[in-house]
């Protein structure tokens, strides 16, 4: 990761005219996005394509440094944001149709998307493509209708269970506990294979 000062004023501006833009950089955003860009530099070294599902504001995008990026994202407003720098599509994920093999796929919103759903978007991957895979055990929140309990099932509901790279877990502090007085501790899966 190599930011310059044109990037950085980018992020201000995301957060000055986008009320949710600061979510982008909570801590275990930036730890999951960095995760990501490290296992990129190590595994799959130089890159030419990439293409994003779940992208919010690009900023996986913009840490990456990918020349030839797509983002695919439902919202309209983080679409229009994301336009300004890279190629976009909106729409579900499964429906995505690949005009091209890219060198990776990337899909950090596992847990936000029914198993036909993403079934459906992994079938549909290129051959050759490297994958990588998040999601977490964070059941808390109603739009997590596939968070998994432990990194085994991540790996049996994300297609995962023998044909991969890497497969791994990190912990993270997620949303206070107000009725106990401490932080939450949550893990945050992540698997990387090849089709």
């Amino acid at each position: 990761m190599n930011f310059n000062h044109r990037q950085l004023e980018r992020w201000m501006e995301l957060i000055r005219t986008h009320s949710d833009g600061i979510d982008c950089f909570w801590p275990s955003q930036i730890k999951a996005k960095s995760w990501i860009t490290e296992e990129v530099d190590y595994l799959i070294p130089q890159p030419a394509s990439c293409i994003i599902f779940g992208a919010w504001y690009g900023v996986l995008a913009d840490m990456l440094q990918i020349e030839d990026t797509t983002v695919v994202e439902l919202e309209e407003k983080c679409l229009e944001w994301c336009s300004q720098k890279y190629t976009t599509w909106g729409g579900c994920m499964s429906k995505y149709s690949y005009e091209y093999t890219p060198d990776i796929v990337i899909n950090t919103v596992t847990e936000h998307v029914s198993q036909e759903v993403y079934d459906t978007w992994f079938d549909n991957i290129p051959k050759g493509t490297h994958y990588i895979i998040q999601g977490n055990n964070d059941f808390s929140l109603k739009d997590h209708i596939r968070a998994t309990k432990d990194i085994d099932t991540f790996a049996l509901k994300n297609n995962l269970d023998t044909n991969y790279i890497m497969l791994d877990e990190q912990a993270y502090e997620g949303p206070w506990d107000f009725e106990n007085g401490k932080p939450n501790y949550l893990k945050r899966f992540m698997g990387i294979g090849k089709k």
